[in-house]
Formats: structure tokens, C-alpha cells, sequence
């Protein structure tokens, strides 16, 4: 009668063992190109899964922010009498401004909204930004001369993957373009952060609405002159 060979469960154990030291190498390769990638292009490092999460944060917090927004609105106050004023916010919104506690947004008394830091690797680190000088077609009259500019939330210099997740989700164009004509404006303008005046008129930057798929385009991923991504929120259309 014929017999197995005694070396035969030993080989097929270090077989066993080889291929998972081959498996093991080929994760550690995979990983190390990951965290190198990471480390040298903002934003790269963010798996699918961890982008489409934090995109989904964001729009979570901007709809929090627009509801604050319409809370102070339906109190009573006027849309010039919103405010952003928070101490961890940018300036010229770190200090309380002289606006009563009921007109700010990030406040118990007011909109109630919590103000928070962007989500960690969609952006450059800036934070949340407010302006009143840009008008998306039709959300309100789009006749130049009583054109109006919205109340927007940006959050700027965000990733070309935050980009393309964010429209994605709101199934707009990839390419979308904020084009104006006189230079450096742009839905993020630095200098130009909402103080509770707007834009009137042919003045207000307009963006380009021929590149959405869908409007009127309340929330969407723009890149301006510069090359610039950046994200946009209606708070209140006009």
C-alpha cells in the first residue's frame, strides 16, 4: 500500500506561508505609493470612501448654515442685518460685530447654526467664507440692470477630487467656470466678504451658466481665472 510522503504537509505549509508574505508585500507596496501620493498632492491621500463622506458633511453643514440663515429671517430681521461673526472664524468675522446677538447666524441667540472648520484633506485649510457679490442665473431677476447679488457660503481652494464628488452629487457639469469681466472677481473674493451689503446691478459677478447641467444652480464646484476650485452654497437667493 502506498503512503503519502511525510514532506508532503510541510511543503504545503510553507507554500501557504509564502503567499501570504507575497500578499503582505504587495499591500505595504500599495499602501507606501498611497501615503506617498498623499503627501505630495493635497488631497490625493482621501480614499472614494472618505470623500464621498465628507461631502456629504459639507452639505449637510451648509444646509445647517441656510437654515440659520432663514431662522434670523423669520424673526423678524432684515436680509442686510445677517451676520457671520464667530471667534475660530476668518477675519473680518473673528470679532462680534455690533449687530445684536439675534442677527448672527452662529449663535444660540440668532441662527442657532454651529460653527465649524472645514473637514480635514478637501482644501488648502481656509476657512468658510461669506460673500454678496454674485448673482446665479435664476434664482432671481436675471435682468442686468435690477440684478441681485445671493448671500453665498464658499468654501475655497478645495481639491479637484472634492470637485468632482461634489458635482457628481449634484449632477452638474465637471467644468464648471466662474467668468466675469473685470479681473480678480470671482464668487471667492477676498476683501469683498459679506458685511451686510450686496451687490446690485450689472456689477455683480455673474457665473458662467452655459457650463451647468442643471439650473438654477444653488450649490456646485466652480474654478475661477486664477485656476482656483472652489465651493459655493446659496444661502438666501435673491
Amino acid at each position: 500500500m502506498l503512503h503519502p510522503h511525510p514532506s508532503c504537509p510541510a511543503s504545503h505549509h510553507q507554500s501557504g506561508n509564502m503567499l501570504v508574505y507575497i500578499l503582505g508585500a504587495i499591500f505595504l507596496m500599495g499602501l507606501l505609493v498611497v501615503l506617498v501620493k498623499g503627501s505630495t498632492d493635497p488631497g490625493a491621500g482621501v480614499d472614494a470612501e472618505t470623500l464621498m463622506i465628507r461631502a456629504s458633511e459639507v452639505q449637510r453643514y451648509a444646509s445647517e448654515v441656510e437654515r440659520g440663515v432663514g431662522f434670523i429671517m423669520s424673526n423678524g430681521n432684515s436680509e442686510s442685518d445677517i451676520r457671520f461673526s464667530h471667534p475660530n472664524a476668518p477675519a473680518p468675522y473673528s470679532t462680534v460685530m455690533a449687530a445684536p446677538l439675534e442677527r448672527q447666524v452662529f449663535h444660540v441667540k440668532g441662527g442657532g447654526a454651529e460653527y465649524r472648520d472645514p473637514p480635514p484633506g478637501i482644501n488648502d485649510g481656509t476657512k468658510w467664507q461669506f460673500f454678496a457679490n454674485t448673482h446665479i442665473k435664476d434664482l432671481g431677476t436675471d435682468t442686468p440692470a435690477s440684478m441681485k447679488a445671493e448671500l453665498i457660503m464658499v468654501l475655497p481652494n478645495v481639491t479637484e477630487a472634492f470637485c468632482t464628488e461634489i458635482n457628481a452629487l449634484n449632477d452638474q457639469n465637471l467644468t464648471l467656470t466662474d467668468v466675469h469681466d473685470p479681473a480678480g472677481v470671482c464668487i471667492y473674493q477676498p476683501g469683498s466678504e459679506f458685511n451686510g451689503t450686496y451687490v446690485l446691478g450689472p456689477t455683480a459677478n455673474t457665473l458662467a451658466h452655459a457650463f451647468f447641467t442643471h439650473l438654477p444652480a444653488a450649490q456646485a464646484c466652480i474654478r475661477c481665472g486664477g485656476g482656483n476650485l472652489h465651493f459655493y452654497h446659496v444661502l438666501l437667493p435673491r
